[in-house]
């Protein structure tokens, strides 16, 4: 009897993959006229650097941790292999995320930083997830308190995508009532 085992990295991996694809398709189909239409530069002065700090201070965080793991020097990286794939993409969701809030030609650009903000946090949490749950027993509570963050984490970034889809809606009924 064959059963099917999918390991947690792959699972992660795969959650995370999945909120990417899903956000962003969901944001294209559901608010496709607020995506293209041009932000308001002068309110949203102060959010756009909000986020662009804290999108280059979480990038910072987690090239920290990557190099931290690398130095550390496991008697072969491979014991590392998803803890350093975790971190790489939380690395490389906040700088794509930190490019794309420069880029205000569209709502879209906005909300792509959004979105890859969310993906570098389900990043750094699985990653930390991983880490501790390849090294350390259930019962230490370190994997516990980041299952419940990754948990946490996935759960607000599913409320920011129905948040998002009210917003556009609201926009375009306001739009078609000019």
């Amino acid at each position: 009897m064959n059963i099917l085992y999918i390991s947690v990295e792959l699972s992660l991996a795969s959650l995370i993959l999945a909120y990417l694809v899903l956000a962003i398709a969901l944001g294209v189909i559901k608010g496709r006229k607020y995506l293209s239409s041009k932000p308001n530069q002068k309110k949203g002065k102060d959010y756009f650097m909000h986020t662009e700090r804290t999108v280059l201070t979480l990038a910072g965080f987690s090239l920290t941790a990557l190099t931290l793991l690398v130095s550390i020097q496991f008697r072969e990286l491979a014991q590392l292999s998803s803890t350093i794939f975790f971190f790489s993409v939380a690395f490389s969701s906040m700088i794509i995320s930190y490019v794309s809030s420069l880029m205000r030609l569209m709502r879209f650009f906005t909300y792509v930083s959004d979105v890859l903000l969310n993906t570098g946090l389900l990043a750094i949490a699985c990653g930390f997830f991983a880490f501790f749950g390849n090294f350390l027993s259930w019962s230490n509570g370190s994997t516990i308190v980041f299952a419940v963050l990754l948990t946490v984490l996935f759960v607000g970034a599913l409320y920011e995508e129905y948040f998002f889809l009210g917003v556009s809606k609201d926009w375009e009924e306001v739009k078609n009532n000019e």
